[in-house]
């Protein structure tokens, strides 16, 4: 039996507001309270009874965290999926040379200050784009906006402690070519982050 409006507005006020925070999360236990009910409410049980048992012995945090890491994981594979394009590693490798020209040029000889500057550039810039990513109050209840700003926090903070100069110097390469790559993946991952990011506010129609 279908629930009228009135009921399903009974369910959402009946959602734990400490329990559930994300604004899509409840909307999505809401839909799944509502079918089980819906699918039980042709007996003699009446909707209240129904709704009773439902939250008795729902555990709604648990719920909340099954989605919240399987949206995460979800995350993870959406912004390796946006730094596989041909167009963005063009558009990257042309920003590495001009970046990394100008930092080995004015840091010429003092390789550790010029990764020091690359590297704060590069959380100044990470920062800002999450910043943007949250411009609006209702983007911090949305799970999956959140999951992609903590995504790009995530990996770019993996890549500051991972890519360092003395432990690259396994490769042979000179300070000044580490400082390209590392300038590479920087700015590969900054603009992965910004797409992952915009497409995912897109998709939940918050832009």
């Amino acid at each position: 039996m279908k629930l009228t409006k009135e009921q399903i507005t009974t369910i959402q006020t009946s959602l734990s507001v400490e329990s559930i925070f994300y604004a899509d999360i409840k909307a999505e236990l809401v839909d799944h309270i509502a079918a089980q009910i819906e699918s039980e409410l042709g007996s003699e049980q009446s909707f209240e009874l129904l709704l009773h048992e439902r939250l008795r012995y729902f555990n709604q945090k648990k719920f909340q965290r099954q989605i919240l890491l399987k949206t995460h994981l979800g995350m993870i594979q959406s912004f390796f999926k946006h730094m596989n394009s041909f167009w963005l590693t063009v558009f990257v490798i042309a920003v590495t040379f001009v970046i990394g020209f100008w930092i080995n040029a004015i840091y010429v000889g003092e390789p550790f200050l010029a990764e020091k500057a690359l590297k704060t550039s590069f959380i100044i810039l990470l920062v800002a784009i999450i910043v943007i990513g949250f411009s609006k109050p209702k983007m911090l209840k949305n799970s999956q906006i959140v999951a992609a700003g903590n995504t790009l926090f995530m990996i770019g903070m993996i890549s500051q402690f991972v890519l360092r100069l003395e432990w690259l110097q396994w490769t042979g390469l000179s300070n000044q070519a580490l400082i390209y790559e590392m300038t590479f993946w920087f700015c590969l991952i900054l603009v992965a982050g910004f797409r992952m990011i915009s497409s995912t506010i897109k998709k939940t129609a918050l832009a």
